[in-house]
């Protein structure tokens, strides 16, 4: 058993390698994404009413919500917390993998358990119903026999008589 906990310790090179691809994947991605959001062009406009009113009515972001947006991801790119905060996901869920794991194991063991109650309690109720039958079988053929003997004295005594 302790051999078999250690086992789960431990990470394959395959699983490392699978999430060095990942990230190496997430992080072309992120710095695609970066390259094509726009960056902030004051010239725009001298009234940005349009845009505030359709930020107000559809959400859509203003010059100065993506300007956030673009310090926020400099910040991040700045400080590696992305590839901290992917990191944490990955351990996130390896930690949810093995929770499923010994729930669907849990789920799996109790749903045999509660099969062979039943079953068993099917034969309980077999062997119940069949001892009842048998039961009541022998009281009817008691009760028979005793209404034939006291058939057979009455006779008895209409024939002394």
């Amino acid at each position: 058993m302790l051999m078999h906990e250690q086992s789960k310790e431990f990470t394959s090179i395959a699983e490392l390698k699978q999430i060095e691809v990942l990230l190496n994947s997430l992080e072309s991605k992120l710095h695609y994404f970066y390259q094509l959001l726009p960056r902030p062009d004051i010239r725009r406009g001298m009234i940005n009413m349009g845009g505030w009113a359709l930020k107000a009515l559809f959400g859509t972001a203003t010059t100065g919500d993506i300007f956030h947006l673009l310090q926020a991801l400099d910040k991040l790119q700045e400080e590696a917390d992305i590839v901290h905060s992917l990191e944490n996901q990955i351990t996130y869920i390896r930690n949810l993998e093995l929770s499923s794991r010994v729930n669907s194991q849990a789920i799996s063991n109790l749903s045999v358990v509660v099969k062979d109650f039943m079953v068993q309690s099917h034969d309980r109720f077999y062997e119940l119903t069949r001892d009842i039958m048998w039961l009541n079988l022998t009281v009817y053929s008691q009760s028979r026999v005793y209404m034939a003997v006291r058939q057979l004295e009455f006779a008895l005594l209409q024939l002394t008589q």
